[in-house]
């Protein structure tokens, strides 16, 4: 099983999402090797849902505490490289992400023309389908996110759905990464410090109806962003340099 000959896994970091992980399993390719389901310390059923799903591809790794869900992809990311995996694509748990879509975000790191690849929303549906209140949300953040990081080509920060190659994970120094809710800004932010390559295309939103898809208020959310962001621009300021020449250093030796 592999996608253009590549190995491709799939983390899934879930906190309590019992309603909506068995549909988001449901939803996995079959080209994908290997699915990680790192559940972040749920007291729900959703760890048992997990175990009980007939799909041999599925490592669930429990943790007792909940640390984040910046801390849960880093573990996914982490445990995916002991699978010889190549790509390493990320969603949650909430059946929110079309995986139809996923060949899109999995084609740019294949073809080497990016090495972290971000689904955006706002190129297909977000305005028609995203609530209101997310989505002026993420507009900001999303504003934020791109003077702080320098990237100018990203237009959906918040998004979740994403695709990480082997390499970022094997160079990256993942202890300086945040642990919860926003990490997805800090990963932009100290990824483009590492120099890698980073591409957002366009991907397709599922907000079913009468259904409670997000456990964030984004009022707070954006709160707890602010500070993560400003602190992430200031550490980008301090070291991108020399993180770069580093890297650089090492690769004529």
């Amino acid at each position: 099983m592999v996608y253009r000959g590549k190995r491709i896994s799939i983390i899934i970091p879930v906190y309590n999402e019992e309603k909506l992980i068995i549909p988001t399993l449901m939803g996995i390719p079959n080209y994908v090797d290997k699915i990680i389901v790192i559940d972040d310390g749920s007291t729900d059923s959703t760890r048992n849902l997990v175990l009980s799903y007939d799909d041999e591809r599925i490592e669930l790794i429990a943790l007792n505490e909940n640390k984040g869900v910046g801390n849960a992809v880093k573990v996914g990311y982490i445990g995916s490289l002991q699978y010889n995996i190549d790509i390493v694509g990320t969603i949650g748990g909430d059946h929110q992400f079309d995986l139809e879509d996923l060949p899109s975000l999995l084609d740019p790191i294949v073809d080497d023309e990016a090495d972290y690849v971000k689904g955006n929303r706002f190129l297909v549906d977000a305005k028609e389908v995203m609530p209101n209140k997310r989505y002026f949300g993420n507009i900001f953040l999303s504003m934020l996110t791109r003077m702080a990081s320098g990237v100018r080509t990203i237009f959906d920060t918040q998004a979740g759905f994403i695709t990480i190659s082997r390499k970022v994970i094997e160079t990256i120094d993942w202890d300086i990464f945040w642990n919860g809710y926003g990490f997805v800004s800090d990963f932009i932010i100290k990824i483009n410090a590492y120099g890698f390559r980073i591409k957002d295309v366009p991907n397709r939103s599922i907000y079913l109806e009468g259904e409670k898809q997000t456990q964030i208020v984004i009022s707070k959310y954006i709160m707890q962003s602010l500070p993560m962001i400003l602190k992430g621009w200031l550490w980008r300021i301090l070291h991108q340099r020399k993180i770069r020449k580093k890297l650089k250093k090492n690769e004529l030796k």
